[in-house]
């Protein structure tokens, strides 16, 4: 059983901040991005980049670089910036973040406080 569901357990009364659920499902599709990208080159350029005979006259290349580097880097690379264009206009959700305090109220507390507002001078 996770932690999460364990801390349900215990207080059944207890629901996790919606802002906290959205943003560990986006961290969750971030890592899954970034570790298949990273699966994806280490494979191909170490696979392609490292031949055990090289023969210079016959050397594959795609669009005039060396095949490794369009499918080991370039490849992934673009993917990457598609999908993660994707997600962000179609995963990711906006979310209320609460009432923004005016910059009066914010002042006020200051003072009552007793701590100096920013821009003032105590002299």
């Amino acid at each position: 059983m996770n932690t999460s569901a364990a801390a349900l357990d215990a207080d059944p009364d207890l629901e996790p901040d919606p802002l906290f659920v959205a943003a560990f499902r986006e961290t969750r599709w971030i890592l899954l991005m970034w570790l298949s990208c990273f699966a994806w080159t280490l494979t191909v350029c170490l696979n392609f980049g490292y031949p055990e005979t090289v023969d210079p006259l016959n050397f594959p290349m795609v669009l005039g670089i060396p095949a490794w580097v369009a499918w080991g880097i370039a490849f992934p690379w673009l993917i990457a910036n598609g999908v993660t264009i994707w997600f962000c206009l179609c995963v990711m959700e906006d979310a209320d973040l609460g009432e923004d305090v005016s910059e009066a109220q914010a002042a006020q507390a200051a003072e009552s406080a007793g701590t100096p507002v920013e821009g003032g001078s105590d002299v």
